[in-house]
């Protein structure tokens, strides 16, 4: 096998996700590539986790579809993750055998998977490495079935746990090595062997989004970082608290959401680039001060890692269901930037974007990451931080400082940005409207003006060809659009349906708003057939690009609420859908 997805589910304290970043860490040190999600119930404390680990020897872009192993340590608990650990005809299903359920009458609503195993993992965890060592067991199982990470499993609990002391360190070595045993000794029906890795040993990196979100940050220029902790976008100020001040920066945790993006647009008025990070409920919060810094047009990066909604909704799941919010949020006309990696590796260049797009147009620009790409794991080609361009804001001369007019009407809407202390370079900075030197003014006209160049510098953002990605047959009757993490889900699709003689194509954007019209109508033009598929239930990313574009009635929104993750299997089966209806419409008769 060149690929493998595993699924794993229990209680809180049996050390599933623990299991999960042991696996994935050692698959990476040997070279594979490699993604791992996780999910929680939304209790505090206690209550199901699950975790879902993809390995290939070639690079991913998604968590895959059909688990080929699943494990329940208890069947209540895997089966409240549904859809996000999906079971078929080729999965090998691991069981606790004390749940007293027969491998012929498995909970799975009819469905027969390849194989069901039964294994008394806390018996066997109790008589080797004690009651807390089931995930040991399990991965001991994993590496004596599929061949995975049977020394490097060993190399990374010694270095985890080689703190906690000789005792446990050993008992999870025992457990681990009792798994393998019981897996000798109860070979596969069908035995599957993984291959060897083709990187080798070392060469990757295994990141999450919010660290390469944070590091980016820093890499960019950031120096300022003003939060509140919210989930599931909390990893980014633990990261900058921890790496911030050794780059001469400052982290603050306010007490609130609003005191926190307050504070970031006092830092970028101060002269220093700065950032905020929160989900939905704390983006509605920020809102109003959003709308300040865009009239006082001052550069600020607001991270977004969107999670289930409205309100509280489903704090622990993906969704792309804060688009509309990203983009329109706002009293009056504001209109503001709005960025989305595709992928953990995507992450780091497209954060760096966003900071160079908020310097150069002086404006808040909003990065859309969501919690699958923020807190998954994945597997990355080293690269190098410093050939990315970072841009800074525009300052004034010498010359300019003369007669200093912060908000002077240019050609290219964009005003040079002075600072305090700055000679000659004092203005007010307020959210009323106000003439070119800041001085407040009720002045319709003038209103209109300063919309217009606050509207007007950001007209070039919508010609960047290099923020959007097309792959597969640029001539193509077949055509998808997606965005943020489900992207992967379709690249991995439009290579199977490529496979199987589907003519397709693909349409990617990092840059999400403003609509870069004529992008999406050189896509379209060519289109007899196709979808956005996203993650919402109103299919937001559809609706907005029907707003702008001129969108053929015959491409469909394929969407779904959060928790509900899309199979690359489902993609292809409508692309499929489309092929049939075209070559039916193309042989029909015409009518005499």
């Amino acid at each position: 096998m060149d690929n493998l997805v595993i699924g794993m589910a229990g209680s809180g304290g049996d050390g599933i996700v623990s299991a999960g970043e042991s696996l994935i860490s050692s698959a990476v040190a040997d070279g594979y590539f490699a993604i791992m999600t996780k999910s929680f119930g939304s209790q505090i404390r206690g209550g199901e986790s699950s975790c879902r680990v993809r390995l290939s020897t070639k690079p991913l872009h998604n968590p895959g579809g059909t688990l080929d192993v699943a494990v329940a340590l208890n069947w209540e608990d895997f089966l409240r993750f549904g859809a996000e650990l999906p079971v078929g005809g080729r999965t090998v299903v691991i069981y606790e055998a004390r749940t007293g359920v027969q491998p012929g009458h498995l909970p799975l609503e009819g469905i027969a998977p390849a194989e069901a195993i039964a294994v008394p993992i806390a018996e066997l965890a109790k008589a080797n490495g004690g009651d807390r060592s089931k995930n040991m067991v399990v991965l001991g199982l994993i590496a004596g079935w599929f061949g995975i990470g049977r020394e490097s499993v060993i190399a990374g609990v010694r270095r985890k746990l080689g703190k906690k002391g000789a005792e446990v360190m050993e008992g999870a070595c025992k457990a681990f090595a009792c798994g393998i045993d019981w897996a000798a000794a109860h070979p596969l029906a069908h035995p599957r062997v993984m291959d060897a890795p083709l990187h080798p040993a070392g060469s990757l990196l295994l990141a999450d989004g919010n660290d390469f979100c944070a590091i980016a940050a820093i890499a960019a220029g950031c120096r300022f970082f003003g939060g509140y902790p919210i989930t599931p976008s909390t990893e980014i100020m633990q990261r900058l608290d921890r790496e911030l001040w050794k780059h001469g920066g400052v982290v603050l945790q306010a007490e609130d959401e609003i005191a926190g993006v307050g504070a970031a647009v006092g830092a970028s008025y101060a002269g220093t680039k700065s950032m905020t990070a929160t989900s939905g409920p704390g983006m509605s919060l920020k809102t109003e001060i959003l709308g300040l810094a865009t009239i006082a047009e001052l550069p600020l990066v607001v991270v977004n890692v969107q999670r289930g909604g409205p309100s509280t909704g489903l704090p622990t799941k993906s969704e792309q269901a804060d688009l509309f919010q990203a983009c329109f949020s706002a009293h009056g006309d504001a209109l503001r930037p709005v960025l989305a990696p595709t992928s953990v590796a995507d992450t780091f260049p497209t954060t760096v974007e966003a900071f160079n797009l908020a310097e150069r147009y002086q404006t808040p620009v909003v990065l859309l990451s969501d919690q699958e790409i923020a807190q998954r794991k994945e597997a990355v080609i080293p690269f190098d931080p410093a050939a990315l361009p970072v841009e800074s804001r525009r300052k004034p001369s010498e010359r300019e400082l003369d007669d200093y007019k912060r908000f002077r009407f240019t050609d290219s809407g964009i005003s040079p940005i002075s600072h305090p202390g700055m000679a000659g370079g004092s203005y007010l900075a307020a959210g009323i409207e106000h003439n070119e030197a800041g001085d407040p003014t009720s002045s319709g006209q003038l209103h209109e003006r300063m919309l217009d160049k606050r509207f007007r510098k950001l007209e070039p953002l919508r010609k960047r060809r290099d923020l959007f990605v097309i792959e597969g047959d640029a001539h193509a009757p077949l055509g998808m659009i997606s965005w943020g993490s489900t992207a992967g889900v379709c690249r991995e699709a439009l290579a199977l349906a490529e496979a199987e003689g589907i003519r397709v194509k693909l349409l990617v954007p990092r840059l999400i708003f403003p609509v870069a019209e004529e992008v999406y109508h050189e896509f379209l033009v060519t289109l007899r057939a196709g979808m956005v598929v996203e993650q919402s239930y109103q299919g937001q990313l559809y609706r907005l690009l029907r707003m702008y574009v001129d969108v053929p009635p015959e491409i469909e929104s394929m969407a779904r609420p959060g928790g509900n993750p899309f199979l690359p299997e489902e993609i292809v089966a409508r692309l499929r859908t489309y092929t049939l209806a075209l070559q039916r419409r193309h042989t029909r008769p015409f009518p005499e």
